[in-house]
């Protein structure tokens, strides 16, 4: 019955709101790419559009992001983490659409290595993306370190790439997809090195604000047909992530607290 019921309450909110949903990232490929490509916003755009609801992709700095969506400029930001949604008052819907690590990468002729924090104090310079969350123990030592790069503009992984090979600073911080995607598009994979990931993965969820509830609970109903009809699945194999998710009665639980109450 409640799974009818998100339908019809889908629907409702698709009708009121006939005007393409906003929504936003940078670029952050292959889950999030130009000319509204990447397997994240593939998969959010069909969640909304399979139910009649026109979608609108955005690029933005990822801290300019999260700014326009808090101003009601735009309805969802993607690939985001639970902190960052906790931190920004935020809702996911419970739908896990990947993860993220924090993978290291140096030059090629590096011997360094990363698997725990302290194992910073030894790099020269780490260069991050500004805004991002990469979890508290690791936002505390690059805040306390005022030699941290942080990174900004519409693609700013790849000016950390360059900054990278160029001798700037001597080690990046990212998604291993993510930067071996963007050296490959940069011609610069040879360059670089994997160096270790500090922290275990974390989930990535869509973000919308408290105002989009009925979008949040339209885009868990659309990945649930998604799934069903096999469009999921084929949108994952084309970019060659498997992501692992949770249950959809795991989810369908959780949506409880989104719902209104008829008592």
């Amino acid at each position: 019955m409640l799974k009818y019921f998100i339908v019809l309450l889908s629907l409702f909110s698709i009708n009121a709101h006939s005007a393409p949903l906003r929504i936003a990232s940078d670029i952050w490929c292959p889950y999030i790419c130009e000319n509204q490509t990447g397997y994240v916003v593939e998969l959010t755009r069909r969640a909304f559009e399979i139910q009649g609801q026109a979608v609108e992709f955005r690029k933005l700095p990822f801290k300019r992001a999260l700014i326009e969506l808090q101003r009601n400029n735009i309805d969802a930001v993607l690939a985001l983490t639970a902190s960052a949604i906790a931190d920004n008052k935020l809702l996911s819907a419970d739908v896990i659409l990947g993860y993220n690590s924090n993978d290291f990468y140096t030059l090629v002729d590096s011997n360094e290595s990363f698997k725990q924090i302290s194992d910073l104090n030894k790099t020269q310079q780490a260069a991050i993306v500004n805004g991002y969350g990469y979890g508290a123990a690791l936002d505390a030592w690059f805040n306390a370190h005022a030699n941290t790069y942080f990174a900004s503009g519409s693609d700013p992984l790849a000016m950390n790439i360059i900054r990278l090979v160029k001798g700037r600073h001597s080690v990046i911080v990212d998604n291993r997809n993510v930067i071996e995607y963007t050296a490959s598009q940069l011609n610069l994979s040879k360059q670089l090195r994997y160096a270790g990931t500090i922290g275990k993965p974390v989930p990535l969820y869509v973000g919308f604000s408290q105002q989009n509830k009925a979008h949040a609970i339209t885009f868990a109903n659309g990945i649930d047909i998604l799934k069903a009809n096999g469009e999921y699945q084929q949108i994952i194999n084309k970019y060659k992530i498997l992501p692992e998710l949770t249950s959809g009665e795991v989810r369908h639980k959780n949506l409880q607290k989104f719902l209104p109450s008829f008592n």
